[in-house]
């Protein structure tokens, strides 16, 4: 037994090894860190430098740790293009310090207006926002390996060639392996999906789905995780553009995308809500029914985690004979639970929405019996490149300066930085602080675009330097040769990367050891450091928090309004796409799906600036139920109309349906007015959904379940217009 689980263990571990890209990007550090301590091990090999050996390796491994740290997942040629630009601005920012650092008023000039200048690139773009970001982080490394003394050339230009070697060391790396990431990235999709399904199991359970409180519970905690699902949909979308750039007839690939293909289906259908589940309870409670879609559920979530688990591992997908099984006696309890009931009559509109709610998890199944059989179609090469968003075609210049106001989210953030860049400066010198650069680190982690991410952050430093000061203490003291040293230092980088995208606080530990073995080799001083590295951690976040709350101050209750009106604008764009589908023919087309991701994209947005809005100062959270309230119906909204859209197909009578067109036109027609309300008539509207009632009579079968649906959307969108005149979001908060 004993020999089984280490078996076990072993596998795991293995697993983890091969296919994990953080433990991948952590060796790539640990291997290229190495390599530069080579200089350190022959005083002879670089000459022409005045530093000793092991400086020169110090400087070069810090130009690791920058380039590593603002690293992108691109293809080979993007990312070649990025390490030569990269390259350029260490080099730049890097001499600018050397050059201004006898001359602290210049130098405080200098940071302010090249933190603001790099800081707004993010305008340009993701990659654009990296290079900002390393270029400031190179120079307070700099201000960390500066020796005076030296020819101000040496620290810029090891530090560079300390980027570069990463960076080049990186495309090879991953050129034998440019699938990794999008493979782990597609298998945490479908973990996020898994999860999701295993949440909402819970509305057909005996505990949350009985009360209306419980249900509701549950349905905040699904918008919440539909976070996670669109920020993996959106960096899979990411990774699959930028590899078919340079990578046209790949098998893989394809493959790849097909499963990209089957998780945006599948995340349609399981935010699909049919019907009031409260009113299900009541109506089947007694059945045991409901306890069959609660299992089928939960074996759907483990059938999509078994399929994240396949992609990660490179393995074939084998589908569930378990869920075949399920599927069809739940199949078999439908049919006696009509005949017992006698609810044969087409217009029961509880039993309708049972059926639809089992015929949409069957086509869950349906898709993952696709990629189990190897079926899924092969998209071509426009139906990822073309959800990219199209550039604006404007020059860099026009595009930095139509940013440079105080509504644009880029410049309110430059301006923190810079300004509390600049603060920490000013403060390093009237305070006399000999490791005043840790303060303007702290300062570039910790300030984040919004105060919640700051809170989060100032937390993570805070503690995470706290706990690696106490394991490094005990460490450094036992450990005294510079070969030892330096072997911890590298490990401490390769855990700093391991856990920075996924634990930040976990990774702060490590890289405040990093920093203790950095200094001790350097100057010999990695004990008498500790009081500094913990005081001005203290005050950095202090000056972040600063920064945040009184410099361009971005509450999240201010967001609202733009937030809802284009969630609302989107959903009436989804409804109109699905509603053409019911004419024209069921279609996964480009347009579509655009749309559909948009609209999810805006409400898991939404919902994180709700998520956002709890972590601020009591005193800026304005109308926190009516708010709480509106995100709801809007999630609801979103849900319904995914609801119809899981069952659309062409109806062979739609043209000759006048009721149903009717009623098609004043859902949308509400879901316009909802984001549109002026010059409307509110009783005008209540008058065309109460029509829904007299439409039913003339009605049956699937277009009683259609206009079902429909009332659902029609009503929630009013009760969103009618939320949106109680909340004032006009009242400015106190800055």
């Amino acid at each position: 037994m004993q020999t089984s689980n280490s078996t076990f263990i072993i596998k795991t571990t293995l697993r983890k090894l091969i296919s994990d890209s953080n433990i991948h990007s952590g060796l790539r550090v640990l291997i290229a860190m190495a390599i530069t301590f080579i200089p350190a091990l022959n005083s002879n090999l670089l000459p022409f430098f005045a530093q000793n050996s092991l400086h020169i390796s110090i400087s070069l491994c810090l130009g690791v740790m920058a380039s590593a740290i603002v690293e992108t997942d691109d293809n080979y040629k993007g990312r070649g293009k990025f390490i030569v630009t990269i390259v350029v601005c260490f080099f730049i920012a890097s001499s600018s310090v050397e050059l201004l650092m006898p001359y602290p008023i210049l130098f405080a000039l200098g940071l302010l207006i090249s933190s603001f200048a790099f800081m707004m690139l993010a305008v340009l773009g993701t990659h654009y926002n990296k290079i900002g970001f390393g270029a400031i982080l190179i120079a307070i490394y700099t201000m960390i390996g500066h020796q005076s003394g030296i020819n101000w050339y040496e620290q810029p230009l090891l530090l560079s060639i300390g980027a570069l070697w990463y960076g080049l060391f990186s495309i090879v790396w991953n050129f034998y392996s440019p699938y990794r990431s999008l493979r782990e990235q597609l298998a945490q999709l479908f973990f996020s999906l898994s999860r999701y399904q295993q949440q909402k199991s819970a509305l057909f359970n005996e505990k949350e789905g009985t009360s209306k409180e419980g249900i509701l519970a549950v349905r905040q905690q699904l918008a919440i995780q539909n976070i996670s699902i669109m920020a993996r949909l959106e960096q899979s979308k990411r990774i699959i553009q930028s590899r078919f750039q340079v990578c046209h007839r790949q098998t893989e690939l394809y493959k790849l995308n097909g499963y990209y293909f089957i998780a945006e289906q599948i995340h349609e259908r399981i935010s699909a809500s049919q019907y009031l589940y409260s009113q299900l309870e009541s109506t089947f409670g007694k059945s045991q029914i409901l306890e069959g879609y609660h299992q089928l559920f939960l074996q759907l979530s483990e059938d999509c985690y078994q399929l994240g688990m396949a992609i990660n591992d490179k393995k074939k997908y084998r589908h569930s004979r378990r869920l075949k099984w399920t599927i069809n006696a739940l199949s078999d309890q439908l049919y006696l639970l009509k005949q017992k009931l006698q609810l044969f009559d087409n217009n029961n509109e509880a039993m309708q929405a049972l059926q639809a709610i089992y015929e949409n998890l069957r086509g869950i199944d349906n898709l993952l019996l696709t990629v189990s059989q190897n079926q899924q179609s092969k998209q071509t090469e426009a139906a990822v490149i073309a959800i990219e968003e199209e550039q604006p075609a404007q020059s860099i210049f026009k595009q930095l300066l139509g940013a440079m106001k105080a509504t644009n989210p880029v410049f309110k953030h430059a301006v923190r930085i810079s300004v509390s860049l600049c603060a920490a400066f000013v403060l390093q010198h009237l305070l006399q602080l000999p490791q005043g650069f840790w303060l303007l680190q702290t300062v570039l982690f910790v300030c984040q675009p919004s105060f919640s991410e700051t809170r989060k952050r100032l937390m993570q430093r805070s503690v995470g330097t706290l706990l690696g000061i106490l394991l490094g203490y005990p460490v450094i003291m036992l450990i005294d040769g510079t070969f030892s040293q330096v072997l911890l230092l590298i490990f401490s980088a390769f855990l700093f990367f391991n856990y920075l995208r996924t634990n930040y606080g976990l990774a702060v530990i490590f890289i405040t050891l990093f920093v203790m073995f950095l200094f001790n080799l350097l100057t010999g001083t990695g004990m008498e450091i500790l009081p500094a590295r913990i005081g001005e951690t203290l005050l950095g976040c202090a000056l972040s928090i600063l920064a945040i709350t009184f410099i361009f101050p971005d509450w999240q209750f201010q967001r609202f309004p733009t937030l809802v009106n284009q969630l609302l604008l989107l959903s009436g764009r989804y409804f109109k796409q699905v509603s053409h589908q019911y004419q024209y023919g069921r279609s996964e087309n480009l347009n579509y799906r655009m749309t559909r991701f948009n609209t999810f994209k805006s409400d898991a947005t939404l919902t994180s600036a709700w998520q956002s809005m709890l972590f601020e100062p009591s005193s800026k959270q304005k109308l926190t139920k009516e708010v709480y309230a509106l995100v709801n119906r809007c999630d609801a909204l979103v849900s319904y109309i995914a609801a119809l859209a899981s069952h659309r197909h062409k109806m062979d009578d739609f043209e000759n349906n006048i009721a149903l067109q009717d009623l098609i036109n004043a859902t949308a027609k509400q879901i316009s007015s909802a984001y549109n309300p002026i010059s409307v008539d509110e009783q005008e509207l209540v008058n065309a959904i109460e029509k829904f009632a007299d439409y039913k009579t003339n009605l049956s079968g699937e277009t009683l379940l259609i206009v079902e649906q429909l009332r659902l959307i029609a009503f929630t969108a009013l009760d969103i217009q009618l939320l949106l005149q109680q909340v004032n979001f006009n009242y400015k908060t106190q800055h």
